[in-house]
């Protein structure tokens, strides 16, 4: 997702499509999914149906104060009742101190069911503020920690009946930097109900390429037995994998696919897409 030297603009950009989500719950932004087949007859059995997934996958380096980014892609995800596209897919953030870094995620996506019916909207959105505890950039060290405070606003299709749409997510982060590779990881919980976790491995290929592999898993804390009956599973697990290009210092295009590997239900995908591109940017912070 970026060069071993640091977060870049490539971060931004795979980190889009890594965090995306099922039909019907697409956030992300760093990602989630919450969902049931909504033209399936529901049985009479207390409950919801929905089964409450989020993923979010970040590392630990923070962009320095003044350098940002911003990304437009293009997703597309396949599930047992329809199909769903994000374009555009807009990622954007900037590094405001030696410590802190802000961003923001939101798709605008098109669902199409089986059934013929469609629906559009802004989707699910987050905002973040990452916190650089130990920063794997710093001379003699090869090991960063960051927590990423984010706040996520569901779109109206994501929201069940009479649910909130602002809710919160605490991921925390961990980088490895090697001499040819790194390695990153992030966990944590959302306030809807669920708990994850994240990897991912990233290896240059040359000076140009970048290729990163990833793998995520999540867990619904909450009993939901019409969830139980629609045999919609409690947890869930998605690998991916994709490539970077630095067409410039400050502009990379990147592409992405992916799947759930775990038993596919309504609120798993058989394939994601994803590609864009990633420019950044500088700006002077405080007229210095």
């Amino acid at each position: 997702m970026a060069r071993i030297s640091g977060r870049g603009v490539a971060t931004a950009a795979l980190l889009l499509f890594v965090s995306a989500g099922p039909l019907a719950a697409q956030g992300h932004g760093r990602g989630l999914g919450h969902g049931s087949d909504p033209s399936a007859p529901a049985p009479d059995v207390p409950g919801t149906g929905i089964r409450q997934f989020g993923i979010w996958l970040d590392d630990a380096t923070i962009s320095p104060r003044g350098q940002g980014w911003a990304t437009f892609g293009i997703g597309y995800s396949r599930a047992l009742f329809g199909s769903q596209w994000d374009a555009p897919s807009v990622d954007a953030g900037l590094g405001v101190s030696p410590r802190v870094q802000v961003a923001v995620t939101a798709p605008f996506s098109k669902i199409r069911y089986t059934d013929g019916t469609s629906s559009r909207g802004l989707g699910d959105v987050y905002v973040a503020v990452k916190l650089g505890l130990l920063d794997p950039t710093a001379a003699g060290r090869s090991f960063g920690i960051a927590v990423a405070p984010v706040v996520e606003l569901l779109s109206a299709g994501s929201v069940p009946d009479r649910g909130a749409r602002v809710h919160w997510a605490l991921p925390i982060a961990v980088e490895k930097r090697f001499a040819k590779f790194r390695a990153y990881g992030t966990a944590g919980y959302f306030s809807r109900g669920s708990v994850f976790a994240s990897a991912a491995l990233e290896v240059p290929v040359n000076a140009k390429v970048t290729a990163t592999a990833t793998v995520s898993h999540s867990r619904s804390l909450h009993e939901d037995p019409l969830s139980d009956e629609l045999q919609l599973a409690p947890s869930r697990w998605d690998v991916s994998g994709g490539a970077v290009f630095f067409f410039s210092p400050k502009a990379t295009f990147y592409g992405s696919v992916g799947r759930t590997v775990s038993r596919l239900d309504a609120n798993g995908s058989s394939l994601t897409l994803g590609a864009g591109v990633s420019l950044g940017f500088q700006h002077r912070i405080g007229g210095r």
